[in-house]
């Protein structure tokens, strides 16, 4: 949690570079034991998932509220694509390695007829058609 204070009380979004620690590639920022990577290129789910893949790492997932309030912190202002899918079968919905989204790590609502999962800001995610352009984020977990 210290980590947090000190992040908040620098008044601003916290750079890349200031926020670089040793398990994590260049450009990709590090909170705990995990790396991210917000993409500036805008691509459909699948294309986004696969860029994930190549770099060793998976669509974003947030687990846990320490995350939530990270992620929060970062003042995302537009909408990312995250490893979340909705399971045509009863309509819940799951990350990209099969577990299922429990409901405090995150609000669904729904915009369009959408399967996917974009994450918008303050914990929420919006559903999105996977064919749609949008920008992601690339998660990698150092355990």
């Amino acid at each position: 949690m210290f980590i947090l204070i000190v992040l908040f009380n620098k008044g601003s979004p916290i750079s890349l570079k200031e926020s670089y620690c040793g398990p994590c590639l260049k450009n990709w920022i590090c909170f705990r034991n995990n790396c991210y990577q917000f993409s500036n290129e805008s691509k459909n789910w699948y294309q986004s998932q696969d860029s994930c893949m190549l770099q060793n790492s998976s669509l974003l997932k947030i687990c846990n509220r320490v995350e939530q309030v990270y992620i929060r912190f970062l003042q995302i202002k537009s909408y990312h694509w995250m490893g979340l899918v909705q399971i045509p079968t009863n309509g819940s919905w799951q990350w990209e390695d099969g577990s299922i989204l429990l409901p405090d790590q995150l609000t669904m609502f729904e915009m369009q007829n959408g399967t996917c999962a974009v994450y918008g800001s303050s914990f929420k995610g919006y559903t999105e058609n996977r064919l749609t352009p949008n920008t992601y984020i690339c998660m990698q977990r150092n355990l």
